[in-house]
């Protein structure tokens, strides 16, 4: 089990933990990945290296639980409300997918963290996990004003389309260091023909005030 499972929740190692997260935060902002230690850290968050290592293993260890507060905040991101009325659930879909490129190149350490070519597989595997709950609020973002035909394997359909937005990005950032506009679209259009596979162009529109039937 890593270290960082098994620290005490009192109040002291919490405000310790949240400042090195804070700290491994801002050197991602401006360096890359692999050239930051947890002492790096430690001496950023101005805390003893003797206590950063009490916290976590590695610094792979620290950075796991940083995934955790990107992930928080996707999650967030993609549930606000969406503007306007769309019109169609690819609508939708392409306003959730460029919320997601405006997050990762707002968030230079989310990038570097969760689609750099540097990120080790380990912390892609972490990732899987918040990808999983934004497919099933892409899901739920569509069935608030569209009828969905039901299936059982149709969460598992939107977690696919949502890595295939994930791949687009990482492309994105082995070529260019960012997510191009070009390569949003990309992504929008890989993400609309995947699920077209699987959803007809034109889905019911929900009508107000009633339940997510289906959803």
């Amino acid at each position: 089990m890593r270290r960082s499972q098994k620290v005490s929740h009192r109040a002291p190692g919490i405000a310790r933990r949240k400042r090195l997260i804070a700290a491994a935060r801002t050197l991602l902002a401006h360096r890359d990945l692999d050239e930051i230690s947890l002492a790096d850290v430690a001496r950023a968050a101005r805390i003893p290296k003797g206590s950063a290592y009490h916290y976590y293993d590695d610094i792979l260890d620290l950075y796991v639980q940083l995934i955790a507060v990107f992930g928080a905040e996707m999650l967030e991101d993609v549930r606000r409300p969406l503007r306007g009325s769309p019109g169609s659930w690819m609508q939708i879909v392409a306003l959730l997918v460029r919320r997601g490129a405006d997050y990762f190149n707002e968030h230079r350490a989310a990038r570097q963290l969760l689609i750099s070519p540097k990120t080790p597989p380990e912390l892609k595997l972490r990732d899987r996990q918040s990808d999983k709950r934004i497919a099933r609020l892409f899901e739920t973002q569509i069935a608030e004003r569209f009828v969905l035909p039901r299936s059982p394997g149709r969460t598992a359909t939107f977690f696919r389309a949502v890595e295939i937005a994930d791949l687009m990005f990482s492309l994105s950032m082995l070529e260019h260091g960012s997510i191009t506009p070009q390569m949003t679209r990309e992504a929008i259009r890989g993400v609309t023909g995947y699920l077209k596979a699987h959803l007809p162009p034109s889905l019911p529109r929900r009508a107000r005030g009633s339940g997510r039937a289906g959803a």
